[in-house]
């Protein structure tokens, strides 16, 4: 599965500035749609995994949602807040190799996240994600998600504490990545709300040998292990726990019940209160999350943007016209009405204000809704238009009108209108991608782009991200390779056509490309573009 998403199609060079406001484009985009976009009209699915929140999902005695907070912690925990090394950083696909690293849950959820690995989506900022998203399937907090996060591509040092640890050691471990007593206690109970002792993996604390068993954290009253709720503090301060970390029959693995009374349980009482667990829940988890080197800043609060638009075509068509297509996303989570129209105003090439609307339609299917992490709604509207071309267009604004009533709003990207690029057009159906060869394990890509007349004479190059197999892990990196695009011989109005061809790996991974017209400071850069959005053949023009 490689999830896709009309992406940006001439789409100026994208910029983003931590603390700003949202302008678009952002090189956030693709992860906003990660995290937004779970059901509906349009999807990207990444709870697909987590839900329903309960053992057994995709495997015997998986929790994924359960291994999806363990993968952040392990990723995290060797973090050193003195020196401002290690953190969350995705060193873990490099350190399964290691005892404090048992089991299958780290590459499970890795597996899973590589569907929504790019350029463009760290590692490391998905693992983030992932507990996120865990936290809303399971019904707990929510947890506020910042982006920004970069992977190494080496292991990191060891120390992830281990259940046959003394308490000195396992506070200790947790100061040194910057969390005291209490928010030791507080991220263990947090994290063991959800999940088990496998036995595969720790044989010596179940003293059971079935295969694919594990000890739930937490008795089963009511399914309690498959809620984000405090019966892990509960059970435990009432001495019935099911926790084998707590009062299993190996005092020396006993480690949830060391930590948990590492302050004489004054932590595990106040988390008795459920308001208080969660709140508490949201906030340490939060903490672990933005727990990062300290080269790595982070961007605010990434909560869903409230109108984003998504261009699938700009682009030359056989009667030498623009084509203009695609979709505006609306959050409508606060809205007091779903009942409104949606049209573009927009300017052309000079700056000069078009008078005539680009209209759009709402989706019939599934009423074009679609809904997000912890209850967000969005609709869809659609617009599919031609322009001329001479005159081209260079920004718009999206216009959202109650159908009844007052209210009309004007959203212009903080000022600016939303910009597209006129001297360099994506010839998206003239672009393709061809049959997979065994013998070189790649296909062939042909991408085909409308340069104006006046910048023909420019460099016009493709920097392809090839993706490259990394020796043990899970996740690739990314190799830039710049490719040069040759004319083709074909002019149409004020454009020449270029073309480039190279071949691409196959590795289920994203793979995405930049255009690039001109050197320096004079660039003009299309950038982001998937190449799961081509089709083979290519189309004549």
């Amino acid at each position: 599965m490689k999830p896709q998403i009309w992406a940006g199609v001439g789409l100026l060079h994208a910029t983003t500035v931590a603390g700003a406001e949202y302008i678009w484009p952002s090189k956030y985009d693709f992860l906003e749609d990660v995290m937004a976009l779970q059901a509906g009209y349009i999807r990207m699915g990444f709870i697909d995994a987590v839900n329903p929140c309960d053992f057994g999902h995709s495997v015997v005695g998986r929790q994924n949602a359960a291994e999806w907070i363990r993968t952040a912690y392990h990723d995290m925990s060797t973090h050193d807040a003195a020196t401002g090394t290690g953190g969350l950083d995705a060193s873990i696909m490099f350190e399964l190799d290691r005892d404090e690293n048992k089991g299958t849950a780290f590459n499970n959820s890795l597996g899973f996240f590589r569907n929504y690995y790019s350029p463009r989506t760290t590692g490391a900022d998905l693992i983030a994600l992932s507990v996120v998203a865990a936290s809303s399937t399971c019904g707990g907090p929510k947890i506020p998600f910042r982006a920004g996060r970069t992977d190494v591509m080496e292991a990191g040092p060891t120390g992830v504490p281990e259940p046959s640890q003394d308490i000195k050691t396992h506070t200790d471990i947790f100061a040194k990545a910057g969390f005291n007593t209490s928010d030791m206690i507080t991220m263990v109970a947090c994290g063991h709300t959800l999940g088990g002792v496998h036995n595969d993996n720790f044989p010596e604390i179940t003293g059971d040998t079935t295969p694919l068993e594990v000890h739930r954290f937490e008795s089963n009253t009511s399914h309690s292990f498959s809620k984000f709720d405090n019966v892990v503090v509960t059970e435990y301060l009432e001495g019935n726990t099911a926790n084998l970390l707590a009062y299993g029959s190996n005092e020396t693995t006993n480690s949830d019940k060391r930590v948990f009374s590492a302050d004489g349980n004054e932590t595990m009482n106040a988390l008795a209160d459920p308001a208080t667990f969660q709140a508490k829940c949201a906030d340490i988890l939060e903490r672990m999350i933005n727990t990062v080197p300290s080269t790595v800043t982070l961007t605010d609060v990434m909560d869903p943007f409230e109108v984003k638009p998504y261009i699938k075509l700009l682009a030359l068509n056989s009667d030498g016209k623009l084509v203009f297509e695609g979709r505006i996303r609306v959050r409508v989570t606060n809205r007091a009405t779903r009942d409104f129209d949606v049209h573009l105003t927009y300017a052309d090439n000079s700056g000069a204000n078009v008078s005539t609307a680009i209209t759009t339609d709402r989706p019939t299917l599934q009423l074009g809704s679609s809904t997000g992490l912890f209850r967000e709604s969005f609709v869809w509207h659609e617009f599919s238009t031609t322009l001329d071309a001479a005159a081209g267009i260079s920004n718009f604004n999206v216009h959202i009108t109650p159908t009844s009533g007052s209210g009309a709003e004007v959203f212009d990207n903080g000022g600016s209108g939303f910009p597209l690029e006129n001297a360099v057009l994506l010839q998206r159906l003239q672009s393709c991608t061809g049959d997979y060869s065994e013998t070189t394990q790649t296909r062939p890509l042909t991408v085909t782009v409308a340069v104006k007349k006046e910048r023909a004479g420019e460099p016009v190059t493709m920097e392809l991200a090839h993706p490259v197999p990394q020796l043990g892990a899970m996740l690739p990196r990314y190799e830039v390779k710049t490719h040069v695009f040759e004319k083709t011989g074909v002019e149409k109005g004020d454009y020449v056509l270029f073309e480039a061809n190279t071949p691409i790996e196959e590795l289920d991974v994203k793979i995405t490309y930049d255009i690039v017209v001109g050197e320096g400071a004079a660039q003009t850069r299309l950038e982001f573009q998937d190449t799961d959005a081509l089709v083979d053949p290519c189309t004549p023009l």
